[in-house]
């Protein structure tokens, strides 16, 4: 008797989309820490002398911009971002945390350390910022990073 076998592989959840980061950054979230998994910096709509870096857990690359907030279709996950010149130094800087999914975006911003060590060929440093949010409770950041530049 002969068998045959098909195998289907189906993926489940797609994966993770965007430029992948290195470093310590972590994110801790009222109860959750999202794994930031993807960056990029990019050229800040600001400033010609500044870039914003942007970490998040997806949906992060070069064509990202998170500094709007009157974008009607943001990406979903857990993000951080921040602009600073683009030098070599210790700042500080107004750091957002957003949390976004289909039907709900949350934006918590204030001032944070910024530290940036290199800005090419990637723009690698350290930042630490940490809030309270009434419905979510404590917002912390803290941690290296090391993104792909973008400009």
């Amino acid at each position: 008797m002969r068998h045959f076998w098909v195998v289907l592989a189906i993926g489940c959840g797609g994966g993770t989309s965007g430029d992948p980061i290195m470093g310590t950054v972590s994110l801790t979230y009222g109860d959750s820490q999202p794994k930031l998994v993807v960056g990029a910096a990019v050229q800040s709509e600001d400033s010609p002398s500044k870039m914003l870096v942007q970490i998040g857990s997806d949906n992060v690359d070069c064509d990202t911009y998170l500094d709007n907030f009157f974008d009607l279709n943001p990406p979903s996950g857990s993000f951080i971002f921040f602009n600073v010149e683009k030098l070599a130094g210790t700042t500080s800087g107004s750091v957002a945390v957003m949390k976004s999914s289909s039907n709900s975006v949350a934006v918590n911003q204030g001032p944070g350390s910024i530290t940036i060590d290199a800005v090419e060929p990637r723009v690698t440093g350290t930042v630490t910022f940490a809030t309270t949010d009434e419905e979510v409770g404590s917002i912390l950041v803290a941690g290296t990073f090391d993104v792909k530049r973008c400009f």
